[in-house]
């Protein structure tokens, strides 16, 4: 159930940033898919493999990397327009919550742990951005002298 309730919530997720940042009406559906997917992709490996969280969201964000580059191929359209949408669940925004209340609570020593924490998600999301850019351009075949 828990598992059905993640994938419902990160589509919806994806699926009303897509709209909130006027994607065509066809890719609606399709940018909610590549949302829940890297989701679901994330933890799973964090909660079903007990990897530690970066390298789940590096894992997740290198599953968004390909469904974005798949998706722009089937539906020609740029990757974008599937990657910023597609990449919201990821965001790691209620750590930063809780960052910023333990600030204002004066709590000086909880802050700076998580806030390295979130630096360090936000850089596995970045990598695995980058990682998969570099994988899809290896499993198509496409020389990286091209671009």
């Amino acid at each position: 159930m828990d598992i059905l309730l993640n994938f419902i919530f990160s589509f919806i997720a994806s699926y009303c940033f897509a709209v909130l940042f006027d994607s065509p009406r066809r890719l609606f559906v399709p940018s909610g898919c590549v949302g829940a997917a890297a989701w679901m992709t994330s933890e799973m490996m964090i909660h079903h493999f007990h990897m530690p969280d970066i390298y789940g969201y590096f894992l997740g964000s290198l599953m968004l990397g390909l469904m974005c580059h798949t998706m722009a191929r089937l539906y020609l359209e740029p990757a974008m327009l599937f990657m910023i949408p597609g990449i919201i669940p990821l965001v790691p925004g209620g750590l930063a919550y809780d960052a910023t209340m333990k600030m204002m609570l004066n709590q000086t020593d909880k802050p700076v742990e998580i806030l390295m924490e979130i630096t360090m998600l936000a850089g596995a999301i970045a990598i695995g951005l980058l990682f998969s850019d570099y994988v899809f351009r290896l499993i198509t075949k496409k020389k990286i002298s091209d671009y």
